[in-house]
């Protein structure tokens, strides 16, 4: 009874922004491990990017259990310690899954809808109703939610959730729970990243590239025992091509290159095909220990060369498609069930 109590207790107490009460670690999910990289402030509580509350620190090169995540921390239990709270995801490196079988990859964030904007302009929101924007998207662009908050779509926004006026969109399609049942009139899997919308060329460049990429992803129907291969599918990254020069992250530099841009493609695509365990990741790098600032930390896939490049393998028993789309900075990457 009275372990119910401190329960109730901090759940009474835990605010929208994702407050922590430690209780008993027994009481939590076990999810992953991880090692920290550096010594990890720990806190009892987030909003947006930023920790509330700080309680202590986690000391470096030491592994911790991680109990769930959000785009910026993981709740984290340092059992060495007796220490509980949120940590950002950036102060962690060699994650595993406690149970591989039960447990989906590593920073996998299921996406449960799809969407069109119909209104003329439709803000995303760092809270429901209310906050900062952070980007104005207008008719016509797609998004993938993870779901609905009080009648406002939920995204993931960079490294923080943004929300969308439900009003504001057209026709919602739900992703199919099970690829195996699925039928094709809806994704078995979708996601949604941002991108910048600077008129400088480097950047108007950048958004061309996404857009070739994109459509070249449609041309590409995976049968079953077929991997995708982006460098070879999606490349060559030249102007003979439609590709132009953009900023490219090379160890975490950004330079000029043909085709950049394209890494925000295959990350996104890369987030798509986590979700999916039909689908078999072969190869797939990052951009360096911080990962590229559009996605969560952990979750983008570096392309551009023999080391850097996104593969996966089609192992479902039938064939599928994938979709993307960008506008308004706007990218999003859904895989349907071709048959």
């Amino acid at each position: 009874m009275k372990r119910l109590l401190i329960l109730a207790l901090c759940l009474a107490l835990m605010p929208l922004s994702g407050a922590f009460c430690f209780a008993e670690t027994d009481a939590l999910p076990r999810l992953y491990t991880g090692r920290t990289v550096v010594a990890a402030r720990v806190y009892t509580s987030w909003e947006g990017t930023e920790g509330k509350d700080p309680i202590g620190y986690i000391p470096t090169k030491v592994r911790v259990t991680i109990h769930e995540l959000n785009p910026t921390f993981a709740l984290v239990t340092y059992e060495a310690g007796h220490l509980s709270g949120y940590i950002k995801r950036v102060t962690l490196e060699d994650t595993k899954p406690i149970d591989n079988a039960a447990t989906p990859p590593y920073g996998v964030d299921f996406n449960h809808f799809i969407g069109e904007i119909k209104a003329k302009d439709a803000p995303v929101t760092t809270k429901p109703g209310g906050g900062d924007t952070l980007i104005t998207l207008h008719k016509g662009a797609r998004v993938s939610f993870i779901g609905f908050e009080k009648g406002y779509g939920k995204v993931i926004y960079h490294r923080q959730y943004g929300y969308i006026n439900s009003r504001q969109l057209g026709e919602v399609t739900a992703v199919y729970d099970s690829p195996e049942d699925a039928g094709t009139d809806a994704p078995i899997a979708s996601y949604t990243s941002f991108y910048k919308i600077t008129t400088d060329q480097s950047n108007l460049n950048r958004m061309t590239n996404i857009a070739v990429a994109c459509e070249k992803l449609g041309r590409l129907p995976l049968e079953t025992g077929v991997d995708l291969n982006f460098n070879r599918d999606v490349g060559p990254y030249r102007a003979s091509n439609g590709y132009q020069p953009a900023g490219v992250l090379i160890d975490g530099k950004v330079q000029q290159g043909y085709g950049g841009g394209t890494c925000q493609v295959s990350s996104t695509l890369y987030n798509v095909v986590l979700q999916l365990p039909g689908l078999t990741v072969l190869q797939r790098r990052a951009h360096g220990a911080n990962g590229a600032s559009y996605l969560p930390i952990g979750v983008d896939a570096a392309v551009g060369n023999s080391n850097l490049n996104f593969r996966f393998r089609n192992d479902y028993p039938f064939p599928v498609r994938i979709e993307g789309t960008s506008q308004d900075g706007a990218l999003t990457i859904a895989i349907y069930r071709m048959q």
